[in-house]
C-alpha cells in the first residue's frame, strides 16, 4: 500500500512510518516546541534547539492544550494553539507528501472529542488526506504480546497515560488513566536542576547560568538518560568559554529527584491491576528512555514489562490500515483492532469485511460499555442520553454529542441479534450507518454520536448474567 503513511501524534516527538519504514531526513521525531524568533515562527526540532536560549519566546503546550484560546505573550493575541498545531502538521506533511495520498493518525487517548475534531479540521483545511484516526495505545498494542490483560504506558511532554487493554483475537481499549502532573517537560526540568547541582558541587561551574551551555545540556539530556538506562553511571562534559567541565552522573542520584513522578505513574498502573491476575506492561519507547521507570513498573502487581519499539503506534496503524480507514466525513476514533503477531508483518492489511465474515453466524450475547457487559435479551436494551422511564437500557454520559434521548436499541429476535436505530444523527456499525435495523455478530463495533461513544458486541458463555 505505497500511498499510505502513518503519524504517531505525541508532543514528546511526532513519529512517522511508511511502507518502507521511517521516512528519510531529520524531521522526526518532531517535538511539540514552538519558538517565536524575531517574528518568525520556528517549530519542531529547530524550536527545541532554541528553547533554552529563548525561554520567554517558547511554547510547548499547543498539542496538549489544543483549542482556540489565546497564547501567552510574546505570541500575537490572534494566534491560538490550533494555529501552532496547523503549522506543525503542515511542516510534517510537506516533508512526507511526495508519493503519499493517505494519512493515518495514531492519537493519544487523552485527547478530547473536541480536540480530535480540531485535528481533523486542521488537516482538511490544509488538504492533508487523513483517512483514519486510531487510539495510539491500541495501535501500539496490536502486534501480539503475551497475556490477555495489557497496560500501555506512555509519557508525553505534559502528561502520562496508562491505558488498560483487553487482548483476545482483538485488542480493545477498556480504560484510560491520565495525569497532567507528570510529563517529560517537568521531568527534564528536575534532571537539569539535579545535574546542575552536581556540576556546582564538584566543579564550581553552574551550567544553568550560561544560556548556551544550558541549551547544550538540554540537547544532550536524552542521550544521557538513554545511557543511564543501560549503565549505572555516565561521564558528561560541557564546554564553556574555552574550558571543559566534566562530572560523572550516577543513575541512582538521578532517579531520586523523579521518584514522586514515577510513583504517580505506578499508581495509575496499579489502579488497573488485580491480585491474582497477571498483566503485561507495554512501555512506549519514550517511557522506556527514562532511567528507573521500567524497574518501578515491574514492581506493580504481577506484571511483566515489555519495551515497545520506537514508532510502535504508527507501525500498528499502518499495519491495520484496512480496518482503520474510513470514508465517513466525521472519522470514527478507532479503539479496537485485530491482533497480529510480529511474524505476520509483510502480509496485506486486514480487511474489515473479511474479519466480519470470519465471525458470521456467531451472535453476541452482551454489549460492552466501559468495563461492564450487559446481557442482550428479547426485551430491547435502549441506549441514549435520557431513555424512557421503565425501559431496560443505559443512560450514556460523557462524549454524547449527536446522541439522541433514545438513540438505538439492541435485542434478540428469531435467533438473530439486532440493532435498531431511532436517532437523528445515526448509529454506525463498524463505521457504516445503520439504515433501520442491522444484524450484529460477535466483535462488532457500534458507535453512537460523533466522535461519540463506542460499544463492543461480545459473546459470554454461561447463564447470561451481567459481567463487570
Amino acid at each position: 500500500m505505497p500511498g499510505v503513511v502513518a503519524l504517531e501524534l505525541s508532543d514528546a516527538g511526532i513519529l512517522a512510518r511508511g511502507p518502507s519504514g521511517p521516512p528519510p531526513g531529520d524531521q522526526y521525531p518532531s517535538p511539540g516546541f514552538a519558538v517565536l524568533d524575531g517574528g518568525t515562527l520556528v517549530i519542531g526540532k529547530a524550536a527545541r534547539d532554541r528553547a533554552r536560549l529563548m525561554p520567554l519566546q517558547t511554547h510547548t503546550r499547543f498539542w496538549d492544550q489544543l483549542g482556540t484560546g489565546t497564547l501567552p505573550r510574546p505570541f500575537p493575541p490572534d494566534l491560538t494553539p490550533a494555529d501552532l498545531v496547523h503549522a506543525h502538521l503542515d511542516r510534517l506533511w510537506d516533508a512526507l507528501e511526495a508519493g503519499h495520498d493517505e494519512l493515518l493518525l495514531a492519537v493519544p487517548g487523552s485527547h478530547t472529542p473536541a480536540q480530535l475534531g480540531l485535528i481533523l479540521g486542521i488537516a482538511r483545511s490544509s488538504d492533508i488526506p487523513v483517512v483514519g484516526m486510531v487510539d495510539a495505545a491500541v495501535a501500539a498494542s496490536s502486534m501480539g504480546h503475551p497475556g490477555g490483560h495489557l497496560l500501555h504506558v506512555d509519557v508525553h511532554l505534559h502528561r502520562a497515560d496508562v491505558t488498560e487493554i483487553l487482548q483476545g483475537e482483538e485488542v480493545v481499549r477498556r480504560r484510560l488513566e491520565t495525569s497532567d502532573r507528570v510529563g517529560l517537560d517537568a521531568l527534564h526540568d528536575l534532571w537539569m536542576s539535579a545535574i546542575a547541582r552536581t556540576f556546582v558541587t564538584e566543579t564550581r561551574f553552574d551550567p544553568l547560568h550560561h544560556a548556551d551551555v544550558e541549551q547544550s545540556l538540554f540537547g544532550r539530556l536524552p542521550e544521557v538518560l538513554a545511557s543511564l538506562c543501560r549503565q549505572d553511571e555516565v561521564l558528561l562534559e560541557l564546554d564553556s568559554a574555552g574550558k571543559t567541565h566534566g562530572v560523572v552522573l550516577h543513575r541512582d542520584r538521578l532517579i531520586a529527584p523523579v521518584d514522586a513522578a514515577y510513583g504517580t505513574i505506578a499508581q495509575l498502573a496499579g489502579l488497573m491491576t488485580r491480585v491474582g491476575r497477571a498483566s503485561t506492561v507495554l512501555l512506549s519507547c519514550r517511557a522506556a528512555g527514562l532511567p528507573g521507570l521500567r524497574e518501578r513498573l515491574s514492581g506493580v502487581g504481577e506484571t511483566e514489562v515489555v519495551v515497545l519499539p520506537e514508532g510502535a503506534a504508527a507501525e500498528g496503524a499502518l499495519r491495520h490500515a484496512g480496518v482503520i480507514r474510513s470514508s465517513e466525513e466525521a472519522l470514527p476514533f478507532v479503539t479496537r483492532l485485530p491482533v497480529h503477531d510480529e511474524t505476520a508483518r509483510g502480509l496485506p492489511p486486514v480487511d474489515a469485511p473479511a474479519v466480519r465474515a470470519a465471525r458470521r453466524g456467531v451472535p453476541p450475547t452482551h454489549v460492552l460499555h466501559g468495563d461492564r457487559a450487559y446481557p442482550i435479551t428479547e426485551q430491547p436494551f435502549v441506549l441514549g442520553i435520557a431513555i424512557p422511564r421503565g425501559s431496560r437500557g443505559l443512560d450514556l454520559e460523557g462524549r454524547t454529542a449527536g446522541i439522541s434521548r433514545s438513540h438505538c436499541s439492541i435485542y434478540r429476535a428469531a435467533g438473530r441479534t439486532v440493532a435498531e436505530d431511532h436517532s437523528t444523527h445515526g448509529s454506525f456499525l463498524n463505521g457504516r450507518r445503520i439504515e433501520g435495523t442491522a444484524d450484529l455478530v460477535t466483535g462488532d463495533r457500534l458507535r453512537l454520536g460523533s466522535p461519540g461513544i463506542e460499544l463492543v458486541l461480545l459473546r459470554v458463555e454461561g447463564d447470561g448474567a451481567s459481567h463487570g
